[in-house]
């Protein structure tokens, strides 16, 4: 008979692992492997550096070979993400394909209790994926709207298109920077009351 591998052993039989040791579904050699790939996990947050976690992995189990410390490193990157490497869009796929094959598998046996299965199914779908947003956002609307400035002098506010002032002549534009970068001088009072507020 052919053995599962590791990976494609099943979620619950690892959990019983986890739960009762003592009484455990696994065989001795899976049981042995997972408790190496779970230490490497441990070793590979506090250090991400393979090659670290490849000696501190070989002192912890010395009798392995070389191959085997490699390939459990391997298999616990493949199988856990550490705390430096999280890939969202990975599982975000895997989350929407879960929920798209519980919803197809409830749709077959058409009984209410699978009715409010794919029901909560749609709503976490509907969570995980979001809402639509109603226009896609132009990459060139900024060129398809006019900006202004405006500038205020003597209580009186003139509009001057953004698009206009690389044609202005240079001494107009040496006016309106005047204008700007010129202001009513304030009184010391005045600057006391700004710094307070």
């Amino acid at each position: 008979m052919n053995q599962l591998s590791l990976e494609e052993t099943s979620y619950d039989l690892i959990k019983a692992h986890i739960l009762d040791p003592l009484h455990s579904p696994l065989s001795e050699k899976k049981q042995e492997q997972l408790e190496r790939v779970m230490s490497v996990i441990r070793v590979l947050d506090k250090n991400p550096i393979r090659k670290n976690a490849y000696m501190l992995h070989q002192q912890k189990y010395s009798h392995l070979s070389k191959v085997q410390i490699y390939d459990d490193i391997k298999l616990a990157q493949r199988l856990y993400n550490t705390v430096h490497e999280f890939e969202w869009g990975f599982w975000r796929s895997w989350m929407i394909n879960d929920i798209v094959d519980n919803i197809l598998t409830c749709k077959k046996s058409k009984s209410d209790k699978d009715r409010r299965i794919i029901a909560m199914e749609h709503a976490n779908l509907i969570k995980l994926i979001g809402v639509q947003p109603d226009e896609l956002v132009d990459p060139r609307r900024s060129e398809k709207h006019k900006y202004y400035i405006l500038i205020q002098n003597n209580h009186k506010e003139v509009k001057i298109d953004l698009d206009s002032i690389e044609n202005l002549p240079n001494a107009t534009l040496k006016e309106i920077n005047r204008i700007i970068c010129a202001g009513d001088e304030i009184t010391d009072i005045e600057a006391e009351e700004i710094m307070k507020s």
